[in-house]
């Protein structure tokens, strides 16, 4: 009982939220989410747009110097995997950087809705290309 009290106190709080609050909590999650996942800070920027109670949310975040398509997409997958338990997402869209020439490049960007990210774990990171809402491999990847 004390279980489905502490959830609707949850519930209650998060409805209560603001949007800018909301946007907070969200962008907390995330800087969690990917500093607990790499060693260090990889992080670029986060852009939130809200939609309805939810949010669609853009990380923007710098590859290593020496990669391959499989990499990031390992990496795409370890992260969706627990981006997917952030109940405010409608979708979100993890952009890949690399430093070309002094210039941040984009590399792969793959975007999930809601629906596709509640089945991240019925997949493998080899069927992220397949599985995702969106995905655009540019041309300076591989």
């Amino acid at each position: 009982m004390q279980n489905s009290e502490e959830e609707e106190t949850i519930i209650e709080a998060k409805a209560s939220m603001t949007q800018e609050q909301l946007k907070t909590h969200t962008m907390l999650m995330m800087t969690e989410i990917v500093l607990k996942q790499f060693v260090e800070n990889i992080m670029l920027n986060i852009e939130i747009v809200p939609v309805d109670d939810k949010q669609n949310v853009i990380v923007s975040l710098r590859a290593s110097e020496f990669l391959k398509e499989s990499t990031l997409l390992k990496d795409s997958y370890n992260l969706l995997k627990e981006i997917q338990h952030v109940e405010e997402i409608n979708d979100i869209t993890l952009k890949w950087f690399m430093p070309v020439k002094n210039n941040n490049t984009e590399l792969l960007t793959v975007t999930f809705d809601d629906e596709a990210l509640a089945a991240i774990n019925e997949i493998s990171y080899k069927d992220i290309p397949q599985a995702a809402t969106q995905y655009i491999k540019h041309e300076h990847l591989d």
